[in-house]
């Protein structure tokens, strides 16, 4: 009998995420997964019983993990202004990076009768949002922030830093913003965000 390893998985997740990002999800097959990984098609069944399963955990360790670390490093600070700026390049410089566009793009051209487009909102993007807008309710309840729907606060911010470039981004018209860019962007939602909901 096998053992399965976290490290395998992990191995197996990552090459299927660049296959996926080079080929699309409909373009790439598990025997494609198998010959570029090695192996044996057994063993990534092991791990995973089908395609879909195995996109599922590809857009959830894309997110999950990067959450709690960004924003704990990026709000721990005594400048608020400054700490939701950092957050927004953070977030922007993820957002739009090739893997995460390609992610957004597998996920929203599934067919409406397929659940992953959902699954992906459902386990993996609403929860992302709701640990924002968990802390932004704490920093309502420390009176850094004025007291509000916290959910629909943490949606204002993705809107504020998002803009346009998202949209650019996932339609082709924006190649790959620059730094700059990003970082202006993330400045100006961190002030106009703080001039609705700061203290």
């Amino acid at each position: 009998m096998r053992i399965r390893t976290e490290k395998k998985r992990r191995e197996i997740i990552e090459v299927a995420a660049a296959l996926f990002e080079e080929r699309g999800f409909e373009g790439s097959s598990m025997d494609a997964i198998v010959q570029r990984m090695g192996g044996s098609k057994s063993t990534l069944y092991g791990y995973f019983p089908s395609k879909e399963a195995l996109l599922r955990a590809v857009l959830n360790v894309d997110l999950t993990e990067w959450v709690d670390q960004t924003m704990d490093l990026c709000l721990r600070g005594q400048h608020l202004c400054d700490g939701l700026a950092r957050l927004g390049t953070a977030y922007l410089s993820r957002r739009l990076s090739p893997l995460s566009i390609a992610h957004l793009r597998i996920g929203s051209v599934q067919s409406t009768h397929s659940p992953i487009g959902s699954d992906f909102h459902h386990m993996v993007l609403k929860p992302a949002w709701r640990k924002l807008a968990d802390r932004f309710e704490r920093l309502m309840e420390e009176g850094k922030l004025d007291r509000a729907d916290p959910w629909v606060a943490a949606m204002h911010w993705k809107g504020l830093n998002e803009g346009d470039m998202l949209e650019r981004r996932l339609l082709g018209d924006l190649v790959a913003p620059d730094a700059a860019e990003i970082r202006l962007a993330a400045t100006c939602a961190a002030q106009a965000f703080l001039k609705i909901y700061g203290r």
